[in-house]
């Protein structure tokens, strides 16, 4: 999977630190949906960021579909869910 956007965009950030902790394999691309516009309109024809492309070619936008998509795929036992304490 390729993770597209800018690190200094919160919701790129929050994404990948998520991906990480998820620990679901991702390739980071800094493509910008200003400085390279363009570049970044072949991959999401919206040219939103975050963007994910996933292994099987389709393209994802909107952080929190993506997170929920990559929550499905993350580990047993791992999750972005908070559990309560008592």
């Amino acid at each position: 999977m390729q993770l597209i956007g800018m690190l200094d965009s919160p919701d790129v950030r929050r994404v990948a630190v998520s991906l990480q902790l998820l620990e679901v394999p991702f390739e980071h691309r800094a493509i910008s949906v200003f400085g390279t516009y363009k570049q970044f309109r072949q991959i999401n024809p919206v040219v939103k960021a975050p963007s994910l492309i996933c292994d099987d070619g389709s393209v994802l936008m909107e952080s929190t579909l993506i997170l929920d998509y990559t929550q499905s795929l993350a580990g047993p036992g791992l999750t972005l869910r908070l559990s309560t304490c008592r």
